[in-house]
This record gives structure tokens, sequence and C-alpha cells, in this order.
């Protein structure tokens, strides 16, 4: 536990250096309009995924990577230190400013360290999470390894999914420094969620409750629903919480009739990054066109390109990162087949892992019923649900009737910020629907329209019915940890300062020119220690080097026998 409250203060410390230096100085005169420290910690977290990413592509990364950090973040607080020191009054200011904050909430303190500890008993448990064992885990040794190697879809086709938190948890795993590669930043990143939802609500006497507080509720509920996956290193959490925070952000926009477009912009630029977590949270990127709008309105064609060039520089070492380690610039479609490569992965691979990924999403097994149509496998998708999940699909659809009329109804009025994010909202159920509609991929789209739907209810009693549905609903989700701190007697006394590491499974090696690749005896799981390793015996028997080394990649050949290292 110790060890991932030391990782959790090198991730902060990290997220809010940089953020800060990179907010104050982009969105200097809007920093009041957007908040403070939440947008410097997001901030951060994208400066330090796109820096991993890009250092991936020359360099493992490592120790190295977290050197260059720790000087260039050393330098920026010396600067500030420099700037408040030579001006004493403004020191003076803020260190009252702290002191009363400090007296005005202390219950904010509280239910900080609540939360903390909270959070770091979900942390401290081994990763079970079943695609850790069958790719996350090797996808983070890799780039602490090696950095990015081409073709190496080739090897296992789901570590071509290349989602950037991959790159940022090699970045933090800490491997280096503390000799075990740490599994740590989706409860980081819950614990800044939990916390951040939770003291940031609207309390007694702050005025009606609206959609973003709802959504806040929503982003409790989320947490505490996940609290078992949160030690494992999937990327559901982040791409699911990036997701609530850009609606609540964007809900908190609308609600204070925003007029300057940068807070706008911002939230668009966040959602570009969701994308490059995970594919599903594509939808979200419509959201530009509200600013998108408002700037080619006031002709501000400066500002257009500067955030342009944010958005490519965001996006653009996901799509090489994708080209090298798959020879495609998204994964898995093929469709975008724009490069020569001699690594390029298979065609047929690509499909047929499209097609597992959409029927397992739909609850289909059997290959020969993935041209099933929608009201063939919908029926058989929901009765295969759980009653709570059920419940939540269904008030979800009744939510995105109200939402399609609010839409409308918003349009007329030329409400266009809450008419983009409504679209959007509709537009991210139905993507999700459409592609792999599987609870943890995006039940949140759920929660989005339900928050929404109660938000827009038009109410004498708004306040208190607001406020005694969130909590109806918010009690159940919290009641399911409340009782059970037994679990902290299944902490072991040596895991009170170690994180358990990660699950190894029985595999065999196999001889493939020269090098010696692990396949799992049973099932498709082998983890992180067995490396490099292949959870595919199709993939491994037209696996070929590209060199000498591993190093120099994979890439596809001819079936072959498979070869048992002696």
């Amino acid at each position: 536990m110790l060890m991932v409250f030391f990782s959790w203060l090198v991730i902060g410390g990290a997220a809010y250096i940089f953020g800060k230096a990179i907010v104050d100085r982009i969105y200097q005169q809007d920093i009041q309009t957007m908040g403070k420290l939440d947008i410097y910690i997001v901030t951060g977290i994208v400066f330090l995924n796109v820096y991993a990413q890009f250092f991936s592509l020359f360099y493992k990364v490592a120790g190295i990577a977290c050197v260059i950090l720790g000087i260039a973040g050393i330098g920026i607080v010396l600067l500030y230190v420099m700037r408040y020191v030579t001006g004493r009054k403004r020191l003076m200011m803020n260190r009252k400013m702290v002191c009363g904050w400090l007296a005005i909430h202390r219950w904010k303190i509280i239910v900080m360290i609540l939360c903390l500890f909270v959070t770091l008993v979900w942390t401290t448990r081994q990763p079970w999470h079943y695609d850790t064992g069958l790719y996350h885990a090797q996808a983070i040794r890799w780039i602490e390894e090696y950095g990015v190697v081409p073709g190496l879809g080739n090897l296992q086709m789901r570590l071509a999914y290349n989602s950037a938190f991959m790159s940022l948890q090699a970045l933090f795993s800490l491997e280096w420094l503390l000799g075990q590669s740490m599994h740590s930043l989706n409860g980081f990143f819950c614990f800044i969620g939990l916390t951040w939802a939770l003291i940031t609500i609207k309390g007694k006497g702050e005025g009606s409750w609206q959609t973003s507080d709802l959504l806040k509720v929503a982003m409790i509920i989320y947490i505490v629903t996940v609290r078992n996956y949160i030690s494992s290193c999937g990327t559901d959490i982040l791409s699911m919480l990036l997701l609530l925070y850009v609606s609540i952000k964007w809900c908190e926009l609308a609600e204070k009739q925003t007029e300057s477009i940068n807070p706008w912009c911002f939230c668009c630029l966040i959602a570009v990054y969701a994308v490059t977590v995970k594919l599903s949270t594509a939808v979200i990127v419509l959201l530009v066109i509200y600013p998108a709008y408002l700037l080619i309105k006031g002709k501000a064609y400066k500002r257009i390109i500067g955030y342009l060039l944010t958005g490519i520089a965001i996006v653009l070492p996901f799509l090489i990162r994708n080209v090298i380690i798959s020879g495609y610039l998204i994964y898995p479609y093929s469709g975008l087949d724009l490069f020569n490569v001699d690594w390029k992965m298979n065609e047929g691979i690509l499909e047929m892992d499209k097609q597992d990924i959409t029927m397992f999403g739909r609850g289909i097994t059997n290959p020969n019923e993935y041209d099933k149509t929608l009201g063939e496998w919908l029926p058989q998708w929901f009765g295969a649900k759980e009653w709570n999940e059920k419940a939540i699909i269904f008030f979800g659809v009744l939510a995105a009737v109200v939402v399609c009329y609010k839409l409308f109804v918003y349009l007329h009025r030329r409400n266009f910020e809450k008419t983009t994010f409504m679209v959007v909202s509709i537009g991210g159920l139905l993507f999700w629907m459409i592609s792999a509609p599987l609870m943890r991929y995006g039940e949140v789209y759920f929660f989005v329209l339900i928050a929404t739907a109660l938000g827009e209810w038009q109410y004498k009693s708004r306040e208190k019915l607001l406020g005694t549905l969130a909590l109806v609903l918010l009690i159940p989700f919290l009641g399911m940890y409340v009782g059970k701190v037994k679990d902290l007697n299944k902490l072991e006394s040596k895991y009170w300062v170690k994180q358990p590491d990660y699950i190894a499974w029985q595999a065999s090696q196999y001889d493939v020119d020269g090098q010696y690749i692990w396949l799992p005896d049973e099932g498709d799981q082998v983890g992180y220690f067995a490396f490099p390793n292949t959870s595919s015996e199709r993939q491994l028997k037209t696996l070929a080097l590209r060199g000498s080394s591993l190093k120099e990649g994979f890439r596809h050949t001819e079936k072959r026998e498979l070869r048992k290292a002696e």
C-alpha cells in the first residue's frame, strides 16, 4: 500500500507541475471559469501520456524517460519558487488564501482522506482482470523494455490495440526504481475522480442541482461499481472517466453560459485524448462542432490553427505507433490501408479480431451468428444481462427519448452548446450499440443520458427532488462496499508496504528464428513474467522475425510447424 501511495505522489506531482505550467501559460485568462486543480491534473496527464508515446518511438519508456521528466519538473518548480520569492506580497496573499481554505473546507479534507484510504485499499490488490493476464501486462512490458516494435501485432493481435494508456502505465510503472512493475494508475484516477466529484458537487444553499451535479453522482456510482477492476491495467476505467469528465465540464460551462471559447476548446482536446485511450469513445470528438462554429464565426483563424495543431500533437504519436505495431493507421480497420510495410498484419487477422470484438459485445459465441440482424441479437443480448444492468438499460432508453425531445427544443432555441452535447450523447450510445455493446465498454453512456434527462426535468421542488433521486441511486451502490471493510483482512502484512504483483500462468517456450516465444499451456493467459509471449497458437505458427533481434520486430509468414524449445 505504501508503494502505491508513493507512486501516486509521483504521478500526481508530475501531472500537477506540468499541467499547471501549460494551463497558466495558455489559459491564464480563463482559469477561474474552468476551475483549477482538476484542470492542472488532467492537462498534466495528457501531456505526460503524449510525452511517453513520443519517447517510446525512440527508446524504452523506463528510468531515462522518468529522469528527463524529473529534471524538467525540478526546473519548472524552481522557476515558480523564484517568481513567488521575488513577489513577497503575492506569496503572503497565497499563504493567507491557503490557510483560509483549510479553515473553511475542513470537511473536504476529511472527504479527501477517506477517498484516499478507500481507493488505496481497492488498488492494493492483485490485478485479476482477465485481459490483464491476456495482453495488458505484456503490452506494458514491451514498452518498458523496447518502446515500440515493428509488427508487434503479428506476435499477438491484441498488442495492436495500442491504447495510449499503456505508454502512460509504462512511464509510471517505476519497475526500474521499485524492482516491481506497479499497476496503480487506475487507482490514482479513481481517487482523483471520486474526490473531485464529492467535494465539488453542490451542497445546501448553493443553488439547485443541475445536470453537472447529477453527472458527478454518476461518476461516484461508476467508480464504486468498478472498484474490483481498479488494481488492473484495463483501459475501460480511464476512458469512461474521461467521458464523464468531459460531459461534466461541458455541462458546467453551459450552465454558467460561458462566453469564452477557450474552455469549450479545452473539453474538445480532452475528448481527442480520450479516443487515443479507447476507440469506443470516438463519437465524443464531435463536440468540436460547437467551438469550431464559434471560432469560424469570430474569424479567429490563428486560434483555429493553434488548436488544430494541438489536437494533431495529441493524436499523432498514437497513430504513428499504430502503423509501427500493426502496419495500419487504425487497428482493426483494414480499410485504412495506407502503408506498404513488410511487417503489416494479415488482413484476415484484423477481420477476425474485429468480428470477435463485436460478437463478444453482443454475447454471441457462434461465428455463424455474426450476421444476425439487430432484431435477432438484441433480445438475446438484453436477456443475458443481470437485473441491475437491465434496470440501467431500461432507464437509459427512457432517458434517451427525453433527451431526443429536448434536443429538438434546444435546436429550435438555437442553444447550440446543449444541442451539440445531446447529439453526442445519443450518438455515443448508438455507436457503442452498433460496434461492441459490452456493458463495461459503454455503460457510462446510459449514465450520461439518465443524468441529462433528470437535469432537464422542470419541477417546482427541483433541488429536493433531484437530491433525493441521487441519494436513492447512490446509497445502494455505496452499500455494496460499506460492510466490506473486512477486505482489509485480505491484505497480507507484506502488502501494507508493497502492491501484489502480476499473476503468472504456466507456459512453454517455442523456437522462432532463434528466439524463444512463450505460449500458455492452457487457455490464453500468460501474464507479465513469461516474456515475450503470445496467446495465439495460430499466430505463432505464422510468425517470423524481421531480423536477428526482438527490437527489429516481427512479420507474417507462411504457416509452419511449431518447434518446442529443448
